[in-house]
């Protein structure tokens, strides 16, 4: 199933630890980028995935954390209180 996502990533770039970095000017859509906040990212190539903000810098640098498992199975995290 595809997702809407709210950052664009490039899954090529991610490390073996699940990381990569992203630009705040890759949003998609009005999301809130704020360290330890989950987000939907994604690409036209591949599925969406749901990836922890781990840090952001100055310059609009973004560093992720993509979780394993599909959108759906981490749909606790997506909800806001």
């Amino acid at each position: 199933m595809k997702h809407v996502y709210d950052l664009a990533v490039d899954f090529m770039d991610m490390s073996d630890d699940r990381r990569l970095w992203t630009r705040s000017v890759d949003a998609v859509s009005d999301v809130k980028l704020i360290p330890g906040h989950h987000v939907i990212v994604g690409d036209d190539d591949a599925d969406a995935r749901v990836a922890k903000i781990l840090s952001t810098d100055a310059d609009g640098n973004i560093e992720l954390e993509i979780l394993q498992g599909s959108v759906e199975s981490h749909h606790d995290l997506l909800t806001t209180a």
